[in-house]
């Protein structure tokens, strides 16, 4: 009893950083602390071309259960009123002009930029992604991700979760070359 006792406060005295991190488990806080159950939201897109230039989208995004998700875009005036839709692994795009919704893939952009439906439309990680490994760094953790099958957008992601948080700061996109496709980079989190 003495001996279980005494492994007991070892195991707690021990630091933080040498407990065994989690990976799927920071990927989940990560999914709830980015993509709650059910929300309403404004966000701002901000693509930047290698060309250095930049392109602003605002977005009114709403969210129920793990897998309905809506977005209209509210500016720039050219995509305005335009409407996604994503149903589970289905998507629908809704142009005024056209007036009628248009079935679409997670790796169609609906407005031509760097940003594809996956981007603007995402469910969750963990649905998506595996963990292969998690590090510890400074202020963040760094999770390295692998594409559950090949309907996803990128084979591979690099994520640097804040460790407060528990949200992205950084995510490297890669193909399945191993080519980096984008970098997204999360402000004002």
């Amino acid at each position: 009893m003495k001996n279980i006792l005494w492994l007991v406060l070892c195991l707690i005295a021990l630091p933080a950083s040498a407990a065994a991190i989690d990976g799927t488990q920071i990927l989940q806080k990560v999914d709830r602390n980015l993509e709650p159950e059910s929300y309403e939201s404004y966000r701002k897109l901000i693509d930047i071309q290698p060309d250095a230039t930049k392109k602003e989208y605002v977005l009114y995004t709403m969210k129920k259960g793990r897998d309905k998700i809506v977005a209209m875009f509210v500016s720039p005036p050219s995509e305005k009123g335009r409407v996604t839709l994503r149903l589970g692994d289905n998507m629908w795009l809704y142009i005024p002009d056209v007036g009628r919704a248009i079935r679409v893939t997670s790796l169609q952009s609906v407005t031509g930029s760097v940003f594809n439906n996956a981007d603007i439309l995402r469910i969750d990680y963990t649905a998506e992604y595996n963990v292969d490994s998690a590090e510890e760094q400074k202020d963040a953790f760094l999770l390295s991700l692998k594409a559950k099958t090949g309907d996803v957008a990128y084979d591979r992601l690099k994520m640097w979760v804040d460790k407060q948080a528990l949200l992205p700061v950084t995510i490297e996109c890669y193909a399945a070359s191993g080519m980096l496709l984008k970098t997204l980079h999360f402000k004002d989190i």
